[in-house]
């Protein structure tokens, strides 16, 4: 009965990692009306994305160490509550500083919450079928942002960019609700042991370095990412001349590929390992991709589903290293140093590209830096896999 309910937790970490992707994901198909709308510059909106994430550059840590004192539990209903206060204000926000204090404070949640959710799976699978575990459960975040992408956008033109963020809070709602019906510790492990953890300076030194090597691509995948998930609408309505809804659409792309085949690449790092090479190709071959984006337009569509394909090599071998790299009692503040990374790609990385389109005039330059932030992705996993020790 208990081998069988570890995969009703798979699905309620799918639906709680479904509210993160709708709540991150709610502004970028909606940017230009927001753009419009308020008045804002390029940086500005860029803002709104860097913000969401800034407050995890801060608090990914203590939350991870939170999430190994306390548990699961008490700390991811925390998390749903501050993302869903978050929305509200971003809803009834009328200027640029309300919608920044509405991402903010969602980020606060989010960030911290995205810790807990693969740490939590760890302990249920306990490395049997884990790669096919965080396979399935990376296909939550492609799943709310194609959703995001292909939906948010027609209906905040029709009606209102404030209905599209309306929709990211009532899935933050039902996972809450969820979450507080389903919620079970796994038999293995009594999550409420995890008060007893005794957390030092010295935890920084005990993980070593492969955990930071590993995180330090993630910040880079998720800079490129993120920006280009951001800009792509925008630049497909101002350079391509698409509609808000196809603009959506073909951003969408970036996520498909993460959908339909992140499960297959969780079976095959199961199956064969490989999991820092496929790190490694997936930003070699986003990088040459999105550089190639601006200048080669008849190509567009191609290079659209090559970048999804690419991106699904990622996730599953990123959730699922920190379990060969880190002792069980230091998972939650390796996953905090992990989210602590991404954050600082999702801070950085929209607003210096934003920046850089307000300054240059154009997209051109953007999609340099992006492409630049991928190939960091394959020149940071490769120093892991090549310089750094494994548990085993």
């Amino acid at each position: 009965m208990e081998e069988r309910y570890r995969w009703n937790i798979l699905a309620l970490m799918y639906v709680s990692m479904l509210a993160f992707a709708f709540v991150f994901q709610s502004i970028p198909p909606i940017l230009s009306l927001i753009i419009h709308e308020l008045h804002i510059s390029h940086t500005q909106a860029g803002l709104l994305m860097t913000l969401f994430a800034l407050p995890g550059i801060f608090l990914s840590i203590p939350g991870g160490i939170l999430f190994d004192l306390y548990g699961t539990k008490k700390i991811s209903v925390s998390c749903f509550i501050l993302m869903i206060i978050g929305t509200l204000i971003v809803i009834f926000g009328r200027t640029f500083l309300h919608l920044a204090l509405g991402r903010a404070i969602s980020g606060i949640g989010a960030l911290v919450l995205a810790i807990g959710l693969p740490r939590f799976l760890i302990q249920w699978f306990s490395g049997k079928e884990l790669g096919i575990a965080m396979g399935i459960f990376n296909t939550a975040m492609p799943l709310g942002s194609v959703i995001s992408f292909t939906v948010l956008g027609r209906l905040g033109k029709s009606l209102g960019w404030q209905t599209s963020v309306l929709v990211s809070g009532l899935v933050t709602l039902i996972a809450l609700i969820a979450f507080l019906l389903f919620f079970k510790s796994p038999p293995s492990i009594n999550d409420r042991s995890y008060r007893k953890v005794n957390f030092r300076l010295s935890n920084f030194r005990e993980t070593g370095i492969s955990i930071w090597l590993l995180a330090l691509a993630w910040m880079w995948f998720n800079a490129s990412l993120v920006s280009l998930s951001t800009f792509a609408p925008d630049f497909f309505l101002e350079n391509r001349g698409f509609s808000i809804g196809f603009a959506g659409f073909l951003t969408s792309f970036i996520m498909w590929g993460s959908l339909l085949f992140s499960p297959v690449v969780g079976y095959v790092i199961d199956k064969w390992g490989y999991k820092e090479t496929l790190i490694a190709i997936s930003g070699l071959i986003l990088g040459v991709v999105i550089f190639l984006i601006p200048y080669i337009p008849g190509l567009l569509i191609f290079f659209m589903v090559l970048i999804g394909i690419s991106v699904a090599l990622v996730p599953a071998p990123v959730f699922s290293l920190p379990s060969d790299l880190l002792e069980p009692e230091n998972l939650g503040f390796g996953f905090g140093i992990i989210s602590t990374c991404l954050s600082v790609g999702i801070v950085f990385g929209p607003c210096f590209v934003g920046l850089i389109r307000d300054r240059t005039g154009s997209y051109e330059m953007s999609f340099v830096v992006m492409a630049g932030f991928a190939l960091f992705v394959t020149i940071t996993i490769l120093s892991l896999l090549f310089i750094t020790p494994r548990k085993r």
